[in-house]
């Protein structure tokens, strides 16, 4: 296509390594592009209609209306074809900002064409602009040893519970054996060396000697 009307109608194919937002605003730029054309070819026929009516009439004001309408197609026309050198062009190549103010200049020339350029090039206006905003994280990242520091008191609670079995009143009990020490138990006296010793003993713990 670009070919048959000489590079000035621009190509539907969106260029893939353009981001979305940009995309969007090249595809409504470029429907702006197709009413421009459109709109240029509607008022060349109003105009011509108006002036071959004022002129079969003989009224003044009807010609003039008819150029009026000829002069409009003119400048639909170059505002279609301006559009994609300022708009679409600089898309395709990464030109954001240019991009963005030509879509301004051409869409106030858009009133001319009914609005509706216009409106489309509102669109991709906006469109530029949220490509060209920079976005807000959507989550709040931790800082780093954020995530590690907020673990690490986890830790001693995790490995307190196995640790108090270790230290239990159950185990430490030896109190049975204190109370076998403070019994009085039958003493007797060994007839060999005279040391004194618990009659439950079968020998002296001094001398050895069995104590019967």
């Amino acid at each position: 296509m670009n070919d048959t009307f000489g590079g000035i109608l621009a190509s539907r194919a969106v260029p893939p390594w353009l981001p979305r937002d940009a995309q969007d605003a090249r595809m409504f730029s470029y429907w702006a592009q197709i009413l421009f054309f459109i709109m240029a070819l509607i008022w060349f026929v109003i105009g011509i209609a108006w002036i071959a009516v004022g002129i079969s009439e003989t009224r003044g004001g009807t010609v003039a209306f008819g150029f009026v309408g000829l002069i409009v197609a003119v400048v639909c026309g170059l505002a279609g074809i301006f559009l994609k050198k300022s708009v679409i062009d600089d898309l395709d190549h990464g030109r954001f900002h240019d991009a963005k103010m030509g879509c301004i200049v051409w869409g106030i020339i858009g009133v001319a064409a009914f609005i509706l350029p216009t409106i489309l090039l509102l669109i991709a206006y906006m469109k530029i602009s949220d490509l060209l905003m920079p976005h807000a994280p959507q989550y709040s990242p931790y800082a780093p040893g954020t995530a590690v520091g907020q673990q690490q008191p986890q830790q001693p609670y995790q490995q307190a519970p196995p640790q108090q079995p270790a230290v239990q009143p159950q185990q430490a009990p030896p109190q049975p054996q204190y109370q076998h020490k403070d019994q009085k138990y039958q003493m007797m006296k060994c007839k060999n060396c005279g040391v004194q010793f618990p009659a439950f003993m079968a020998n002296c713990p001094n001398c050895g000697a069995p104590k019967d």
